[in-house]
């Protein structure tokens, strides 16, 4: 049984549509077309969205839903009211918000699943939210807790007041519980910080980047048509890839391009184009780019860009710069090392797993070693050929198929025990 709540959120609200779901939705259909796996699905929350995500996301399947019956009723009332109306009307928004707040008054919107009888031997899987008490409580029922990452722990300074879900997560993953980190660098963050969590009981399980949205592009066309879209101009970039909040050290990337640009050390065609949302302390990148007017001409910011324009984007690009401080696993860098990318990233965390020899390296704070790393791969074509070749050996070694064949291959353990 998988907990499918992050699937309803995504699927309604866009802006809620993050890494996280569209992991969680490539283990669901790895485990749908599984004959060893008898597969179904929970909402301990948001339980309306996620059913009418699993009705129109899996039509020709009937996929057993369990939830007590308070939430059954809540989620057949919302959606006949909701029927009516278009999936992204201003009206459905508004009946969905009103559910929600009516839920939350009546302690409702959590489902806590009393009431409800799993049979002995189910295995419940929560890839995200925490293990509903009650579930935690069933004799008979054996449970999986994902653990991403633990940076809201380990740096709660990257975040605002109030972020607790990775600690109430790892509280309620009950004694004899496992639980799934994304990196083996994950694991030994939670066995470090949690002494009590077994590491035998703790199994890492790598993610995988989409081969249909990630794959090298030679078509010039479509690379040409990105950068008429992002006004990218003729010449040529470097790529960035993530939510502009400190954790992603994008002002230490402005620094670093800024020296090269004030130095005159690379081509004055030569930009940096920065992909993704404003996130928290977006102030401290802005403030970077007014130190230094003249740099504005060199750096773009595109926003958010979809997923099918990605490829092109990555593909047209000189390299793929990516200076985090802490990553739970680091998908971006994947994802470009897929498209044939050369990458820089940072030697921290779970990041040197993900890219392994097949990227330069170099510490997040480190300003000489990073500008060194982009003026190499400016001015070098054979270091950029070799890197991509060494690029795209590397991330096959990841792939949703391996992901979910270790996730069923965990779930024959813990039935076995």
């Amino acid at each position: 049984m998988i907990d499918a709540s992050t699937q309803g959120m995504g699927f309604y609200y866009n802006k809620s549509k993050t890494g996280i779901s569209r992991i969680v939705e490539y283990l669901i259909r790895g485990l749908l077309e599984s004959p060893e796996v008898a597969l179904s699905l929970a909402a301990p929350s948001h339980l309306a969205e996620t059913t009418r995500y699993v009705r129109e996301s899996y039509p020709d399947q009937t996929i057993p839903f369990v939830n007590r019956r308070q939430e059954q009723f809540w989620a057949g009332l919302e959606n006949t009211l909701l029927r009516p109306f278009g999936r992204s009307s201003l009206s459905t928004k508004g009946i969905r918000q009103l559910f929600y707040q009516a839920r939350k008054r009546l302690n409702a919107e959590q489902a806590n699943f009393s009431g409800v009888n799993l049979p002995h031997g189910t295995i419940y899987h929560a890839p995200f939210y925490a293990i509903p008490e009650a579930i935690g409580r069933m004799r008979g029922v054996r449970t999986v807790q994902t653990v991403s990452d633990l940076i809201p722990i380990i740096h709660p300074e990257w975040f605002l007041s109030g972020e607790d879900s990775v600690k109430r997560a790892i509280a309620a993953i009950p004694p004899d519980g496992w639980v799934v980190t994304i990196s083996e660098a994950t694991k030994v963050d939670l066995c470090t910080h949690y002494p009590h969590i077994r590491p035998e009981r703790v199994v890492p399980i790598h993610l995988a980047a989409s081969p249909s949205l990630f794959y090298p592009v030679s078509d010039a066309s479509r690379k040409q048509a990105v950068r008429v879209k992002y006004q990218l101009g003729e010449g040529p970039y470097l790529l960035s890839l993530a939510t502009l909040e400190p954790r992603k050290n994008i002002d230490h990337l402005i620094r670093c391009f800024s020296r090269l640009v004030e130095e005159k050390a690379i081509p004055a065609e030569v930009k940096l184009v920065l992909v993704g949302t404003k996130g928290w302390k977006f102030e401290k990148i802005t403030a970077e780019l007014s130190r230094i007017p003249a740099l504005q001409s060199r750096i773009v910011f595109t926003g958010f860009v979809p997923d099918e324009d990605l490829a092109a984007l990555y593909a047209g690009a000189v390299a793929f710069v990516y200076p985090s401080l802490y990553e739970g696993f680091g998908l971006p860098p994947l994802e470009a090392m897929q498209c044939g990318l050369p990458v820089i990233t940072s030697n921290v965390s779970s990041l040197p797993e993900v890219v392994g020899d097949a990227a330069i390296q170099v510490a997040p704070t480190d300003q000489d070693a990073l500008c060194q790393a982009m003026l190499t791969l400016v001015n070098s074509e054979t270091k950029r050929q070799e890197l991509a070749v060494r690029a795209l050996e590397q991330a096959k070694r990841f792939s949703w198929d391996k992901h979910t064949a270790q996730h069923i291959d965990l779930y024959k353990r813990i039935a076995h025990e």
